[in-house]
């Protein structure tokens, strides 16, 4: 009896001891960003002129002028499917202020949603909310596909590779979910080829005259075509034996590029740490269990 009343003691110490460092690191982490955003604090890049928000700028910018009109290696290039760029053309109507200040606060969103604020003080997730990319909305939609495979989507109308995550319920068998995933990017990719059909033949065409570039700044210093087998095989032994945190870390290995802003993948690894599918594992910890971070557990 006194045993188990020193380790329930015990434990419930290093939960208070944990939620202290988590909201230590989490304001750090906004202190650190919000000083950047008053220009108290420089945003110190290895690469000359680039600034904060330089990415998120390019998504503003989009359609001014052609869609693909900035060279691809060029600051606020845009990339991305057209499917992409028309979901956010409404937003691009805001003030650019408005616009960057709206891109920070849901990447923030995203890191609070998925119970890891703390990843706020992870200099990838910085860099990439301070950058404007996308790299925590994809951490986010990782998650979110777990549950609705329709957020699949997201990672393959942007960066396209993130599509490796299909191998998550094909190992499984989840053929629903995997029919909804390709449903909904074939309803997505019609309505948007209909709008605008030669923006899509430009981005084709972009990927191929583009296909063997890399970054100025390699995380991971292997071409694509070394990589994206890897990722393959993590995201099926993520899938095989049940472990959802590897599947992130497969997606960020398969990135066209993976570089610093990159790592913010990670975000997605201790959301997912206690992850268990609900239909095969009826015994799984309840989502009211305080040991569960993830908001789909």
């Amino acid at each position: 009896m006194h045993g188990a009343i020193a380790a329930g003691t015990g434990e419930s110490r290093r939960r208070r001891l944990w939620s202290a460092v988590a909201a230590g690191l989490t304001v750090a982490g906004l202190t650190y960003i919000a000083l950047v955003w008053l220009r108290v604090v420089p945003y110190a890049q290895p690469v000359p002129d680039y600034g904060p928000m330089f990415d998120a700028r390019g998504f503003w910018m989009a359609w001014d002028g052609g869609l693909y009109d900035i060279p691809w290696r060029t600051n606020e290039a845009y990339v991305y499917s057209p499917a992409f760029a028309q979901i956010l053309w409404p937003f691009t109507l805001l003030p650019w202020p408005v616009f960057a200040a709206g891109w920070t606060l849901a990447s923030i969103g995203c890191l609070f949603w998925m119970r890891v604020p703390w990843m706020l003080a992870f200099p990838g997730v910085i860099d990439d909310i301070l950058r404007g990319n996308i790299h925590v909305f994809l951490a986010a939609s990782i998650v979110l596909a777990l549950r609705y495979p329709a957020a699949w989507a997201f990672g393959i109308f942007t960066k396209v590779t993130p599509g490796i995550g299909l191998i998550w319920p094909a190992v499984r068998r989840k053929w629903r979910d995997l029919g909804v995933a390709f449903a909904t990017c074939g309803v997505i990719f019609a309505v948007s080829f209909v709008l605008s059909p030669g923006l899509w033949l430009e981005w084709f065409r972009l990927l191929a005259a583009n296909a063997g570039e890399t970054a100025r700044i390699q995380v991971i210093p292997l071409p694509l075509a070394v990589r994206l087998p890897i990722a393959a095989m993590l995201v099926v032994y993520a899938a095989w034996t049940d472990r959802a945190w590897i599947l992130p870390i497969g997606i960020m290995i398969g990135l066209p590029n993976v570089w610093t802003s990159s790592t913010a993948l990670l975000a997605a690894v201790p959301a997912l740490w206690h992850w268990r599918d609900r239909s095969t594992e009826p015994d799984a910890l309840p989502a009211t269990d305080p040991r569960v971070p993830s908001p789909i557990s």
